[in-house]
């Protein structure tokens, strides 16, 4: 259900979008597997009893950043820039979901 309301948000930005945009200041192609396994953390955080839940999430998404040489604040910088234009994020969470489809296919063989 979260899927298909995230979904229908990206759908709806993508109808406020300009078409002359231009390309993102960023490159997605090395953004999208980092917020892939940042979903995945987020997901796999759940699991986990409530009352260490969000020190748990925390250690997943700093080691996941620090796998891409990143920290949380370059992180936030660069999905800030994403979210000025409803386009660029639309191209990102496809590129995400193609990804998590992979991912998934893989885990499944």
């Amino acid at each position: 259900m979260t899927r298909f309301i995230v979904l229908c948000l990206v759908f709806l930005m993508t109808g406020c979008t300009s078409p002359n945009v231009g390309p993102p200041p960023v490159d997605l192609d090395k953004l999208a597997p980092v917020m892939a396994e940042l979903q995945i953390a987020e997901a796999l955080a759940t699991e986990v009893p409530v009352l260490i839940r969000d020190s748990i999430k925390q250690v997943y998404f700093n080691r996941v950043l620090e796998d891409y040489d990143m920290n949380e604040a370059s992180f936030d910088s660069l999905t800030w820039l994403v979210r000025q234009e409803p386009i660029w994020i639309d191209s990102l969470y496809t590129k995400i979901g193609v990804l998590l489809a992979k991912l998934e296919v893989d885990r499944a063989q």
